[in-house]
């Protein structure tokens, strides 16, 4: 009986494994033969899921924000929670993602440090979708403040801030490697308590 295989769980696999040969060797010196090899299979298996390169780095790209998107709507449409709480749980989130997700947080970070870069067949603006992450972050601080839970602050200067945590998070855990998670998460809850009235 031939083996059935999950085909979007296989071509989440390969997806997986070929986001660190991205990070090592950049997008340019990547190819399907080191993705195929990483993966313990064939380039010819590869072909079953992905036409080329190109096309798994945009799934990868597009599964990252996708599920982010999903995230943040989750969190900024919980009506049971309040602003503040949602800010909390939201910069939780993003943080912990820059370190689960790191390399692929970093190929983001990549594709924003160097837009010429892009492909033009990719969907995702990543410009944009960060833009989005920032934009929910305001606006989460700026029901906070219409709530009267937060401080009277420039909201898009402190959304700008909080979001750099999580790029510096994603940076700093990519460099160093000896990331605590938790002291990242206490920071953030810290900063967030000078926030609140």
């Amino acid at each position: 009986m031939p083996k059935i295989v999950d085909y979007e769980a296989r071509r989440n696999e390969i997806a997986v494994k070929a986001v660190s040969i991205f990070v090592r060797d950049g997008f340019h010196e990547a190819n399907l033969s080191k993705i195929a090899d990483l993966c313990g299979f064939g380039r010819t298996t590869i072909y079953k899921y992905f036409k080329n390169k190109d096309e798994i780095f945009i799934y990868t790209i597009e599964d990252v924000f996708s599920r982010l998107d999903r995230m943040t709507a989750a969190v900024v449409e919980d009506r049971e929670a309040s602003p503040s709480a949602k800010l909390e749980t939201l910069l939780g989130l993003l943080v912990r993602k820059a370190v689960e997700e790191k390399d692929r947080m970093i190929l983001i970070l990549d594709i924003l440090l160097h837009p010429e870069r892009k492909d033009p067949s990719s969907s995702v603006d990543a410009g944009a979708k960060v833009r989005a992450l920032r934009a929910a972050l305001e606006r989460l601080i700026q029901d906070g403040i219409a709530a009267g839970e937060l401080k009277q602050v420039n909201a898009e200067a402190m959304a700008f801030t909080l979001f750099s945590l999580v790029e510096a998070a994603t940076v700093h855990n990519s460099i160093y490697g000896n990331f605590s998670l938790e002291e990242t998460l206490g920071a953030a809850k810290a900063l967030l308590e000078g926030l609140r009235k």
